[in-house]
């Protein structure tokens, strides 16, 4: 495993390490992982299984193995590891659940049906209620939709949902009933940032279409959490080689939930390119605020573009208006045609600033200062002087020092602060509505009774064999039309010769 060591808790790797680094830490006796990103409290994943288990592993694969279920934890790479529930024998359901301590803390974003990839379909994208300034997209990882293998190689998908503190993982009743074991559940946990989808569905949900900005400004809605007032670095996700710039940061302000009003100024330029000496990644860019934004407030960022291929995670409000004069100038005004009419894109895009604020310290000798430190000096000096060894000097030494000042401060102090994005998901949780049944096993004793038939079948075609035999040779007797000879297996030849002299 990928920086694998072993602590209290047990095997820890780390995932997404050109991105934003992520701990992957699982559980020292039993099956539970947990993810953390950013420090603080992170999001861990427990089985609920009550058995003991034994453990085995190397640097890429470590093992749970248990009597009635065990599990696997198997590195992909540096952005996915894999999770398998590997059920030993018939379950008494088919829903396998985790709980998900610190669920509280994020939201679960369900992908749709109608993605066109089976691997993305019903998956879920996990990002931070709150996120803090140098969190970049708050994305946590994405649980990606489960592939169940039976000891035939029989596959089928199972379905996910989010209830609360909870993860379902459904298998289709029907394909249960008929399975061998073991069986593997195998969910993959994917870890970067960026989000998970390429392709758009038109408004009929039959065509796909690889999402293009198009002479648009796309916004999402954050919020500010300290007072802003300066210089920002904004980022987005590039990785389409088809591309023309100029692609530009741009700031709106919020109106009843809906952007308003410019809010940035000097934007800068982000260099989207993507080519052979440029791979694809994140790309940065500056801009300025117009206007002091009070902590608190909220705001709409995004890309003012000519043509880009964004990355995206369905789940959250987006407006994505045209401006005909795009790459010329920038509108005062947002362009919002209808409110009514949004997308349901959380766009790989962020912004960091670093908050602006005047500090004056006055200091002042012997004096408790504002912020509650004390400044205390003692000055002494000691002087021994001797003149042609026979004067003796006198003197009355005073020292004195008087400093009474106020001193601008010119250096830089940055003061770091939380940055909380507040989401609204108007659509509501689809996975609460997704309620499936449960699955029942009932055993019968007829299918013992059915084993005792197929043993006298077997007695039967014997005593059948053998009347066949017999009769077959009573008949050959009794209808031969001439002596029917048997001959005996050994055969002896005698030659009995006579000589007549």
């Amino acid at each position: 495993m990928r920086n694998e060591q072993w602590g209290k808790a047990g095997a820890v790797f780390r995932q997404s390490l050109r991105d934003f680094p992520c701990t992957v830490e699982l559980g020292k006796s039993s099956p539970s992982f947990g993810l953390n990103r950013w420090g603080g409290q992170g999001l861990r994943f427990v089985p609920n299984d009550d058995e003991g288990f034994s453990l085995r592993g190397d640097r890429q694969r470590l093992v749970y193995k248990g009597r009635r279920r065990s599990h696997r934890f198997t590195v992909l790479g540096d952005s996915a590891f894999e999770y398998d529930c590997i059920l030993n024998k018939e379950p008494e359901s088919n829903v396998v659940t985790l709980f998900l301590e610190g669920a509280e803390k994020y939201d679960f974003f369900r992908q749709p049906d109608f993605v066109p990839d089976p691997f993305l379909k019903g998956s879920y994208a996990v990002y931070k209620k709150e996120t803090l300034l140098g969190e970049g997209t708050g994305k946590l990882c994405h649980i990606h939709r489960p592939l169940i293998i039976d000891a035939l190689g029989r596959r089928c998908w199972g379905d996910l949902s989010v209830i609360g503190n909870v993860l379902r993982i459904t298998i289709p009743e029907n394909w249960l009933a008929g399975a061998k074991y073991p069986v593997i559940i195998d969910p993959t946990i994917g870890t970067t940032t960026i989000g998970s989808q390429t392709t758009w569905t038109d408004l009929d949900g039959d065509k796909h279409y690889e999402l293009l900005l198009e002479a648009s400004l796309a916004v999402n809605r954050f919020l500010i959490p300290e007072p802003f007032n300066g210089t920002a670095t904004a980022y987005v996700y590039a990785y389409e080689s088809d591309y023309e710039g100029p692609t530009k940061p741009v700031l709106y302000s919020d109106n009843n939930n809906v952007p308003l009003t410019r809010r940035s100024a000097a934007e800068g330029v982000f260099d989207c390119a993507v080519n052979s000496g440029k791979p694809a990644g994140w790309r940065s860019a500056t801009f300025n605020t117009n206007t002091n934004i009070a902590s608190g407030t909220y705001v709409w960022f995004g890309i003012s573009c000519i043509w880009f291929y964004p990355k995206f995670d369905y789940g959250v409000k987006c407006y994505m208006d045209f401006w005909d004069n795009v790459g010329i100038d920038i509108p005062n005004t947002y362009p919002v045609w209808s409110a009514n009419w949004y997308f349901d894109l959380k766009l790989s895009m962020y912004f960091n600033y670093t908050s602006a604020q005047n500090y004056v310290h006055t200091l002042t000798q012997g004096v408790t200062l504002t912020d509650s430190r004390k400044l205390t000096a003692d000055y002494k000096r000691l002087m021994l002087q001797t003149v042609n060894g026979s004067t003796t000097s006198n003197r009355i030494l005073l020292y004195f020092r008087s400093i009474a000042e106020t001193q601008a401060i010119t250096d830089m102090i940055r003061q770091w602060g939380n940055y909380i994005r507040g989401l609204y998901v108007e659509a509501g949780s689809m996975a609460e509505t997704t309620n499936r049944g449960e699955y029942y096993r009932v055993e019968s004793d007829t299918v013992q009774a059915e084993g005792s038939v197929f043993r006298h079948l077997i007695i039967f075609v014997q005593i059948l064999t053998t009347s066949f035999v017999r009769d077959f040779i009573l008949r050959r007797f009794l209808i031969a039309r001439e002596e029917l000879v048997l001959k005996s297996c050994v055969t002896r030849e005698i030659i009995l010769e006579s000589k007549i002299n």
